[in-house]
């Protein structure tokens, strides 16, 4: 089965959306596709990628279904104001964010990845735990190893 890339329009915007059933077979053409439509560094893209082709299907689907879901990176530095870009669903509200920091592409590929991973788990949860009092780090820690990232030491 070959993943189809569908454009979806959000407010004023239009994005990629990948049909959930098609996300059980995604290719890594398909997901450098929905990768490049956040203008993420060639490096920190690539490393983006690798985590997000080792992912349960499930959570694939879900970060690649959302067209509200975004990924940035960006330069830390001195002087340097980053504010977080956000899309909106159909219904006003907000969607999903994840914030890379370029600094991971001069780490070792295990953190880079891990770094990535735990990111991802975040979205994932919507910023919360696995549960009602759950710590979301600890639970974006547990998620992350669970895909085969776990935290290096």
């Amino acid at each position: 089965m070959r993943a189809e890339i569908t454009q979806v329009e959000v407010g004023l915007h239009r994005f990629l959306r990948i049909d959930l059933i098609q996300c059980q077979t995604m290719s890594s053409a398909a997901i450098q596709d929905w990768l490049k439509s956040f203008a993420l560094d060639g490096v920190v893209r690539e490393q983006v990628a690798a985590v997000v082709e080792n992912l349960p299907e499930e959570v694939r689907a879900d970060l690649m279904g959302d067209p509200a879901f975004v990924v940035y990176d960006y330069e830390p530095g001195p002087g340097v104001i980053m504010q977080v870009p956000v899309r909106f669903c159909g219904d006003g509200k907000p969607g999903r964010s994840v914030v890379l920091k370029r600094s991971i592409k001069r780490r070792p590929v295990a953190f880079a990845r891990w770094v990535i991973a735990h990111e991802l788990a975040h979205g994932y949860l919507r910023h919360g735990g696995r549960w009602a009092g759950d710590d979301p780090e600890a639970a974006a820690d547990w998620l992350a190893a669970e895909w085969g990232f776990p935290r290096p030491f």
